[in-house]
């Protein structure tokens, strides 16, 4: 039985899933890691890249990042990827943590 209030994590070098693919996450934050500049990663609700069905819900990074930027967040509470959580890296993206807890 999972323990409450508790996210465990992963740590992606390339556009992935989170957790098993297509069970449902929370996710309770991230940690966004770019080389170059202005990196983005796509957080899709689903197992892989945006189709019907699957659908972007927040991008992380934006503007110009050097190296690594703060550990960025949802919010208070988890949000809900019901589908599964997909992460889709660009060519700027070095590698993003997740936090989160799979159901």
């Amino acid at each position: 039985m999972p323990v409450p209030f508790v996210s465990g994590f992963v740590r992606l070098t390339a556009s992935g899933v989170v957790g098993d693919s297509g069970k449902p996450q929370w996710l309770s934050g991230y940690s966004f890691d770019s080389g170059g500049t202005a990196g983005n990663a796509y957080f899709v609700n689903g197992s892989s890249t945006v189709s019907p069905g699957n659908s972007v819900v927040c991008r992380a990074g934006g503007g110009v990042i050097s190296t690594t930027s703060p550990q960025q967040t949802f919010g208070q509470l988890p949000v809900s990827f019901p589908l599964g959580c997909y992460v889709s890296f660009d060519a700027n993206t070095t590698a993003i943590s997740v936090f989160y807890v799979q159901a």
